[in-house]
């Protein structure tokens, strides 16, 4: 797996104010956002969300940018108990934050359940620039915050598991 440290340089470079000023520049100002997990409504469906799994079950909204477009973006990725994803990967390095339940993650181009960590809420992970990872839910929803610099798209290690609807 390659090093995630230069996709954290990329971040901190992006949160100084040229960098974010540039990022702005494409979708226009950001919006003042407070919430708590238990606030956040993320109910549109994720069929249409460049960069996520389309995996029946799961509901987005994006918060920043368009993950379709160059720039930063971040969107919010709920989803339902029981749900498994297929090892994937995306063209752009991302960094997640489990924001409710619990989310199981590992990396590799089978999906492996020896190698699922348990991520509670507040755990975080990156998903380096084309590296094949998998996921999935147990017997509670969770709520995820993805934030990355498109453009992205999605393509499973083994594209039998694409769900039809998956944009790449």
């Amino acid at each position: 797996m390659k090093s995630t440290f230069p996709c954290l340089v990329l971040a901190m470079t992006l949160s100084t104010q040229g960098g974010m000023a540039e990022a702005q520049d494409a979708v226009g100002p950001m919006r003042i956002i407070v919430a708590t997990p238990q606030e956040l409504s993320v109910s549109q469906s994720a069929s249409n969300t460049v960069g996520v799994s389309q995996v029946g079950g799961q509901t987005a909204k994006m918060l920043y940018g368009d993950p379709a477009k160059p720039g930063l973006y971040t969107v919010l990725l709920r989803l339902e108990p029981h749900k498994r994803i297929m090892p994937l990967s995306h063209p752009d390095s991302r960094f997640v934050t489990v924001l409710s339940g619990n989310f199981y993650i590992g990396w590799g181009d089978a999906y492996d359940e020896t190698k699922l960590k348990a991520l509670p809420a507040g755990g975080i992970y990156t998903e380096p620039a084309d590296t094949n990872h998998f996921g999935e839910t147990r017997d509670e929803p969770a709520l995820v915050a993805i934030t990355g610099y498109g453009p992205s798209g999605t393509t499973y290690a083994n594209s039998a598991d694409a769900p039809s609807e998956v944009k790449k």
